[in-house]
């Protein structure tokens, strides 16, 4: 991964994660960070900063105003999660989900 050197492609560049990344070690899951990944469509670029230009820097992908995370039992919307398999849930879901010799799960809140 190498910055942009040429600041004239300023224009091409674009916010691929913006304050976040995805790691395997949380299971993929969005995680929030400092640091944003831009991309230079000119140059094939890509980079993580925490710079405040990426403030101005458009998003390569607008993200929709609602959550992504869908419920893994009704596949309604999921505001909580469960913490021993860390899959997503709402929590009339999550009253109902077990694991074997664990009980009721406790909610996880995002």
């Amino acid at each position: 991964m190498f910055a942009c050197p040429d600041k004239s492609h300023r224009p091409a560049w674009r916010v691929e994660v913006r304050n976040a990344n995805y790691s395997a070690f949380n299971g993929g899951r969005r995680t929030p960070s400092a640091y944003s990944q831009l991309h230079c469509t000119q140059c094939n670029a890509v980079w993580r900063t925490r710079a405040a230009y990426v403030a101005s820097i458009p998003d390569a992908h607008p993200q929709p105003s609602a959550p992504s995370e869908r419920c893994a039992r009704c596949d309604g919307p999921a505001d909580t999660g469960c913490r021993i398999c860390r899959r997503p849930h709402c929590r009339p879901c999550l009253t109902d989900h077990h694991h074997e010799g664990y009980g009721t799960p406790t909610a996880q809140t995002w």
